[in-house]
């Protein structure tokens, strides 16, 4: 009994802090939550070892810390009150320990981009270099200046190495003329040795055909970039020192004289008004007489691009935005880190306007089967579309389609052309839905239609409900198609739709799943997600094997051969949709 009487206020204060909610139908629906959690913990009180509940109350304290924050915002008066009310009786029942939260929530809510690149529109230089290039030769799109450079294969792809050291300037008819706009970016991929790595140096101008103009070099290492007096690190790194060493992927943004550098996903050097008129390239690389083979560094993926306009004044003026800085692994859908920059974009435009909804088409050249080519575009539409839901875009303001090679907007018969197919495009449509997509998407489902501030509503109205039956001896009762609207043990809201029940697997279900975060981003997901018969599942991590009992979702229980079952974990709450 004096464990219970020591539990219980420890328990209100949880839930005053926890349940910091503005919207008011949410805030009903977790009443009841918190009423249930009382009755639970109370039964189960003179079981329970006060050091785990103690823990507990440790992990809800750290997401009200993050609430009061500026993780979660409040953005009425009434809401700022009703927040200041349960601060308020969360004092009253333990002073300490609250206004160690208070204190924490005096910090700056501080947003600093690291990874503002966003890739040129139109492609004036590319050399990756081509699969036709043969081993050991010079590399036909640029020309040399002075050591040497030869083509060589590393896992099975051509790339450009410097042995013993050697500089190189692109291969134009023009070289001599400025053929760097106003607006342009640079992307190359460069692999260090590993321990102390060889430098990479990249100059505005070229120097076999072109005179400099007060620009500056460009010094890059491993972890670290250097112009003039500016430099910058990756933090926690060295400089040019790396155990394994490997490849690291350089960008660099010019826009009217203000430069930017950026080695993988971190922004290291942003100077507003660089030195000097860019005309042109020299890109050199670092090496020694005495250099092993395996000393060699080198590069790939070279791009000049032309830089554009804004995202937004884009889709005002032409409806649709065509990025070719959204990259993916060869022949596959698997999106680059740089690729993050643009998607970035397009999130933060969708964000600020809620209005815009749209169709993510893929792209490719021609160069491989038509038939793969559009399986391909399309795989890569829904991998961008899969990754904007992901952060938090609701799918009914996304679909995806893929025309393959069927749509160029240049030749296909150089580097550049090519380059320039190889996008995805983002069509403004009006609605939740289109007709006009190759690939079907059912984005105007009940399922898909379903927000945060929905299930909410929906589960303060549904009926109780302690267990889900899925089959019995007559059959199916709630199968393919079902849709479970809940809340999971750590207090998110989400929701299930059963795709398949198999029956010949000890009633192995496929679901499709969306656990929110407070502020109605997406938290975890899965659109195949599979739960074998008797196991368990964490609907806010995803899992279904090693799952904690404390952090159990439901169980699938399996009665005989006919009956299957799902299971509310002890504070979790599960209802079918009506």
């Amino acid at each position: 009994m004096k464990n219970k009487q020591l539990l219980l206020p420890k328990i209100l204060l949880l839930f005053g802090l926890f349940f910091l909610i503005p919207n008011q139908s949410e805030a009903q629906f977790l009443k009841k939550l918190k009423e249930k959690a009382e009755k639970k913990i109370e039964r189960e009180a003179e079981k329970r070892a006060e050091r785990r509940v103690n823990k507990k109350i440790d992990k809800e304290f750290d997401k009200a810390e993050g609430i009061l924050d500026g993780k979660s915002k409040e953005k009425t008066t009434e809401n700022e009150g009703n927040s200041n009310k349960n601060l308020k009786d969360a004092n009253n029942s333990n002073n300490t320990n609250v206004n160690d939260v208070v204190e924490k929530s005096n910090k700056p809510n501080v947003v600093w981009s690291r990874f503002d690149f966003i890739p040129g529109d139109e492609v004036i230089y590319e050399d990756e270099p081509s699969t036709d290039e043969e081993n050991g030769e010079f590399p036909s799109r640029w020309d040399l200046n002075e050591g040497n450079a030869e083509i060589i294969n590393v896992d099975g792809t051509n790339v450009i190495s410097f042995p013993q050291g050697g500089s190189v300037v692109p291969y134009l008819k023009n070289a001599k003329d400025d053929y760097l706009p106003e607006i342009f970016t640079i992307e190359f991929d460069a692999y260090f040795r590993p321990e102390y790595a060889r430098r990479i140096f990249l100059d505005f101008f070229d120097k076999k055909n072109q005179r400099n103009n007060e620009n500056k070099t460009i010094h890059f290492y491993n972890n670290s970039v250097t112009i003039g007096d500016s430099s910058g690190t990756i933090p926690d790194q060295k400089g040019n020192w790396s155990k394994n060493g490997g490849w690291r992927h350089f960008s660099i943004a010019y826009t009217k004289g203000k430069l930017k550098v950026y080695i993988d996903e971190t922004r290291l050097i942003n100077i507003p008004h660089a030195n000097g008129n860019p005309k042109g390239i020299t890109f050199e690389m670092d090496g020694y007489a005495a250099d092993k083979p395996e000393d060699i560094q080198y590069m790939k993926n070279f791009r000049i691009a032309k830089g554009g306009v804004k995202y937004y004044d884009r889709v005002l003026s032409e409806g649709k935005i065509i990025v070719n800085g959204i990259k993916f692994d060869t022949n596959k859908a698997t999106l680059k880190p740089e690729s993050m920059g643009p998607i970035n974009e397009i999130y933060q435009l969708m964000v600020d306007n809620p209005t815009i909804n749209f169709s993510v088409e893929g792209h490719t050249d021609s160069d491989g089967d038509d038939a793969n080519n559009q399986t391909l575009s399309e795989a890569r539409g829904k991998s961008v579309m899969d990754k904007l839901t992901e952060m938090g875009i609701s799918e009914s303001r996304l679909k995806y389609t893929g025309f393959g090679e069927s749509k160029p907007i240049d030749n296909n018969t150089t580097p550049e052309g090519k380059a320039n197919n190889r996008r995805v495009e983002f069509v403004k449509f009006s609605g939740t839905t289109s007709t006009n997509s190759t690939t079907t998407n059912n984005n105007n489902s009940a399922f898909n239609q379903l927000d945060k501030k929905t299930i909410a509503i929906k589960l303060e109205s549904l009926p109780e409900s302690i267990n889900i039956p899925i089959s019995n001896n007559s059959g199916s009762i709630n199968g393919k198609g079902t849709i479970i609207l809940y809340a999971t043990s750590d207090g998110n809201l989400g929701k299930m739709e059963i795709l398949d029940v198999d029956e010949n697997d000890n009633h192995k279900l496929t679901v499709k799943y969306v656990t929110y975060n407070y502020n109605g981003s997406v938290l975890s997901k899965s659109n195949n997600l599979e739960i074998q018969g008797t196991y368990t599942c964490d609907l806010d991590k995803g899992k279904t094997e090693d799952v904690i009992y404390s952090e159990k979702d439901f169980h699938l229980g399996i009665q005989d051969s006919k009956t299957a079952t799902l299971y509310n974990g002890e504070t979790a709450i599960l209802k079918i949709l009506k």
